[in-house]
């Protein structure tokens, strides 16, 4: 990662030769420095965009840019506007500065998009891509078909391509499938016992509701590890208030712990016989960081089939689906592994062969990083 040449360049200077990076951003985020010292010391996962930025040797326009490095005019959008704005506003001011763009958020890439497309400009626009048929963010698809100016779509789902392709029109050439990818190095197995203890991780689209039910009476712990890293208008976290409210009634064999660091997470995996994500109904792959975090740490999971989470999970090889707002069949799922350990086992050894061949950090910033260089 290196930093970008003056806005004021020579034409032969400006040719765009580099790389940049739009990375959701909000006040008292890490910078790439930090997050990669932290990731050397084990104290956290790699980061996906960090290593993607060395990897492309690019800039980030993270809140560390837009506070140091940004124009004038991006600045005054941060406090007017909000960060979604402004990085926008900033990557497309700066267009010639860079040949490659990837936005790592579809909030990012597809107005990003739009402008290009109104604006004439020629860029190579790589989206990463969770939810683009969210009424919000597939307008920019169909009717204003802002594809036209993003080279390549990546997916974590393959229901969002599916959707993306048929619905939304994109032409199928331009979605690419990557899984989420976990830093296997980090989220590994420990090697001790696991504890009689289940846990349930997650907050986006989380269906706590129908858990509390299914595990009161049950006679085993569990632990809920409720954080966030989404972010509803790109100033702040998300409220969390609606996610945790069943279980403020929660019974008594329920401990629920917030905003765990990835340490501690890392731990209550560990303890953990197996993980459970329970699911609302969506068409997006929610839930996908935890089960590839729980598979990677050797751990069988129990996870809601919808229509978005249809990819990780192989039924009876690495977990366990029940069907969504089932409370009978989530308690059935739950007492069958806690009664059948070798099966559970069994199922955490699979899932952490799936994450060591299909889901690491490395082969995911590879795939990226040559969707982002194109042929050649």
């Amino acid at each position: 990662m290196s930093p970008g040449g003056p806005v004021g360049a020579s034409p032969a200077e400006a040719r765009p030769t580099r790389t940049v990076l739009l990375v959701p951003a909000w006040p008292g985020q890490p910078s790439c420095a930090e997050l990669a010292r932290l990731a050397s010391v084990g104290a956290r996962p790699r980061t996906d965009y960090v290593e993607l930025a060395r990897a492309l040797d690019a800039d980030v326009m993270d809140m560390h840019y837009l506070d140091e490095r940004a124009s004038g005019l991006a600045r005054t959008l941060v406090r007017w506007a909000g960060t979604p704005t402004a990085q926008v506003a900033e990557a497309f001011l700066r267009r010639r500065r860079y040949e490659h763009v990837v936005a790592r958020a579809d909030r990012l890439g597809l107005p990003l998009a739009l402008l290009h497309k109104l604006g004439r400009a020629d860029r190579n626009i790589v989206l990463i891509s969770v939810w683009p048929s969210r009424w919000k963010k597939a307008i920019f698809l169909r009717p204003l078909r802002a594809h036209s100016h993003l080279q390549v779509i990546v997916n974590y789902g393959t229901t969002q391509m599916e959707i993306a392709a048929t619905r939304l029109r994109v032409p199928p050439a331009k979605l690419h499938h990557a899984p989420q990818p976990v830093d296997e190095r980090f989220w590994s197995p420990s090697g001790a016992p696991a504890e009689d203890v289940i846990a349930a991780v997650g907050s986006e689209a989380r269906d706590y509701r129908t858990f509390v039910e299914a595990i009161d009476g049950l006679p085993l712990t569990a632990e809920v590890a409720v954080g966030t890293t989404v972010f509803t208008d790109g100033n702040g976290p998300s409220d969390l208030a609606p996610v945790l409210r069943p279980l403020l009634t929660a019974p008594p064999n329920v401990t629920v712990h917030q905003q765990l660091d990835p340490a501690e997470l890392r731990k209550l995996y560990a303890r953990s016989r197996f993980v459970v994500v329970p699911l609302q109904e969506v068409d997006f792959d929610a839930g996908v960081t935890c089960i590839a975090e729980a598979m990677a740490m050797g751990k069988a999971v129990i996870v809601t089939r919808n229509r978005g989470q249809v990819d990780l999970v192989e039924e009876g090889e690495t977990g366990l689906y029940v069907p969504a707002e089932d409370a009978g069949a989530l308690r059935a799922a739950i007492a069958h592994l806690w009664s059948h350990p070798e099966e559970a086992a069994r199922m955490g050894r699979a899932g952490r062969a799936r994450a060591e061949s299909r889901l690491t950090l490395d082969g995911w910033v590879r795939t990226v990083a040559e969707l982002t260089r194109g042929p050649g």
